[in-house]
């Protein structure tokens, strides 16, 4: 039975499917109105050129927007090292300890979402508006010069056909039998599809949803180099140093404060306060001055490694893009170039109305 089922697959492949070699003498083409005789060797150059050049325009669209991608990427990160000492200046500030500690207890009673300093470091470091705006313009940026790109490719294709086949152009009036010779009209390849592709390349390459919530993404990375690298990182011990400070601060502000009479119980308060807001800005003062560079230096890697992370991201998508281009355009090459249409067309009906190719041929 397999034998049979074999026999019966070759059977319909040789009566059904077209062969890809050339089987007439000579045929016409027509590029941008002109047209041109050529032969077997001619023809056979002009399907496999044709493959291998638009192959290579697809090529050099990934180098070109991967260039474009370098320089947005780089924009982007530039412009968020240059945020770092912002960030620093909060994380070493009292607001910030306090802040911290503050959403710490908040966190511990479940009232409050873990993550805050990085989501802190996160909204300063990389906003989501800068971040947005950016990426929109480097998916128009680059679409346009991918859409210039095909355009140019297009136009070299059709300057070396001309060039190659010069000496195999047909100069009007045509002679007789003209109408009888295989014809391939091909001012119409690749144009449409690359107009239409490169309206879907917006589309395809939804930067957007590659890219979606950068800030929420780095925030782990981010939160791994503050915890790692910071003096004073944990917000609970933090505040248990202070509880056990306000008491020697408050027995020091009520020395100060006596004799006081009635008011030297909030003179002693208000005197422990600020007591204890001396030693945390001290305390705070020498951790900056042992661990600021070494947290800075941590946070540049992360925001380092989320460039590298995106840039893998942007690439894929518009790699994608790129590679659906180029096989709709090989289909569309690999369709025109149908040998058996071409001598089906020679040996039977007319291809071509006789004025000059002008017109999309039936048998392409």
């Amino acid at each position: 039975m397999l034998v049979a089922a074999a026999a019966a697959l070759l059977m319909w492949l040789v009566t059904n499917v077209a062969p890809r070699e050339w089987h007439v003498p000579e045929a016409d083409i027509v590029v941008d109105g002109v047209r041109y005789r050529a032969g077997p060797d001619e023809l056979r150059w002009l399907e496999s050129f044709t493959a291998a050049h638009f192959d290579a325009g697809g090529k050099a669209a990934r180098a070109l927007v991967a260039d474009e991608v370098d320089a947005a990427l780089d924009g982007l990160l530039d412009a968020s090292r240059a945020r770092l000492p912002e960030f620093l200046d909060w994380y070493y500030s009292l607001s910030g300890e306090y802040s911290r500690i503050a959403m710490a207890a908040l966190e511990a009673a479940g009232l409050a979402a873990p993550g805050y300093v990085a989501e802190r470091a996160a909204s300063i470091l990389l906003p989501e508006d800068a971040w947005t705006a950016r990426l929109a313009g480097l998916e128009s940026t680059a679409a346009a010069r991918l859409s210039a790109h095909y355009r140019d490719v297009e136009s070299a294709w059709r300057a070396e056909v001309a060039m190659r086949l010069s000496a195999r152009r047909i100069p009007a009036p045509l002679g007789p039998g003209a109408d009888r010779r295989p014809t391939l009209v091909l001012d119409g390849l690749v144009r449409d599809i690359i107009a239409r592709e490169t309206d879907a390349l917006g589309l395809r390459v939804s930067l957007s949803t590659a890219t979606a919530g950068v800030g929420a993404a780095a925030a782990p990375a981010l939160a791994r180099a503050v915890g790692a690298r910071a003096g004073r990182a944990v917000a609970g011990r933090a505040a248990a140093r202070g509880v056990s400070r306000i008491g020697a601060a408050a027995a020091g502000g009520a020395a100060v404060c006596a004799p006081g009479g009635p008011a030297a119980a909030a003179c002693a308060l208000l005197a422990g306060a600020g007591a204890w807001l001396a030693t945390d800005w001290a305390l705070l003062y020498v951790d900056e001055a042992m661990h600021r560079d070494e947290l800075e230096r941590a946070l540049d890697l992360a925001l380092t490694n989320l460039r590298a992370e995106l840039e893998r991201e942007l690439d894929a998508a518009f790699d994608a893009a790129i590679a659906a281009h180029g096989a709709a355009v090989q289909r569309e090459i690999s369709r025109t170039f149908v040998p058996a249409e071409a001598g089906r067309d020679a040996s039977g009906a007319s291809t071509s109305s006789g004025d000059g190719g002008t017109g999309r041929d039936s048998g392409v």
